[in-house]
């Protein structure tokens, strides 16, 4: 959420309860209908909207196009039914994690199984204890992919027309969109030069460091005296918690450059002078 956004409020729904109280029921916005709602400009600019999550509410949400997710505060949360009010959360944050909105309803519109995630948003937060009002969350991408979206600078108003639309699993596919396409998700450390060891994480070496599995005959972990089993913690300065940790180690060695190899034998640590070769 950058401090360029603003944050829009809709106007409570009377309508409907007027209607309700005498018995009569008015039919809601046609599915495709473009449904209009004002919002309140901060003065950070960012726009706030009042909204009810699962007939609960009204709740004070940012309205934020850029952000990749809705985020849905602790106490709304447990007032709209989202959470369990006992349930476990994180240090950071607060977070509680994944949810879903069954109905998440800003002015005459309805937006149905709106997926969020649950947390308090320092920034958020700040703002309302500055305004005086306390904001609830905000709202992104699992909510503004299914629209068409106008927004009225001047008239402080937003516009939403309903879109064919996919709603991404946001953490699911993280890590993903991360590492780009498929393609080029494959990176592979390469030694730069030659010191003749094959490894293996155990259990006996935890965490600690890796194990040597086996040793090149002729190869210059045979000559500096590397024997199987032994637990090696560092290479050359590194530590080598796991396999990934000695490759990425390796592939900084220079051929003909000794360097030493911190090794784990017997309960006893031992520096191991090398002096690694050209090869593969």
């Amino acid at each position: 959420m950058t401090t360029c956004r603003v944050v829009v409020m809709a106007a409570p729904i009377v309508a409907a309860s007027l209607f309700a109280a005498i018995g009569r029921a008015e039919p809601g916005p046609r599915a495709d209908a473009r449904v209009e709602v004002p919002f309140e400009m901060l003065p950070s600019n960012h726009m706030v909207v009042e909204v009810s999550l699962n007939g609960e509410g009204p709740f004070r949400l940012i309205f934020d196009v850029g952000s990749p997710v809705t985020l849905i505060s602790n106490r709304a949360a447990k007032v709209s039914g989202l959470i369990d009010a006992k349930s476990p959360f994180t240090f950071l944050f607060a977070a509680r994690g994944e949810a879903e909105v069954e109905r998440l309803q800003v002015g005459d519109l309805s937006a149905e199984d709106v997926p969020v995630i649950v947390m308090d948003h320092p920034v958020v937060n700040a703002l309302g204890d500055i305004l005086g009002k306390p904001i609830d969350g905000l709202v992104g991408h699992s909510f503004f992919a299914r629209y068409k979206t106008t927004i009225d600078y001047q008239a402080k108003t937003m516009a939403f027309e309903p879109v064919d639309h996919e709603i991404r699993d946001f953490l699911g596919g993280l890590p993903d969109r991360l590492m780009g396409p498929k393609v080029a998700r494959r990176i592979v450390l390469e030694p730069a030069a030659l010191v003749g060891i094959e490894l293996e994480d155990t259990e006996a070496d935890g965490t600690e460091g890796v194990t040597v599995a086996s040793v090149l005959t002729g190869s210059p972990a045979e000559s500096a005296g590397l024997r199987v089993g032994d637990v090696i913690t560092s290479i050359d300065g590194r530590w080598t918690t796991n396999i990934g940790d000695a490759y990425y180690a390796a592939s900084k060695l220079s051929p003909g450059e000794p360097i030493t190899i911190l090794v784990r034998r017997e309960g006893e640590e031992i520096a191991v002078e090398v002096t690694p070769k050209a090869g593969i």
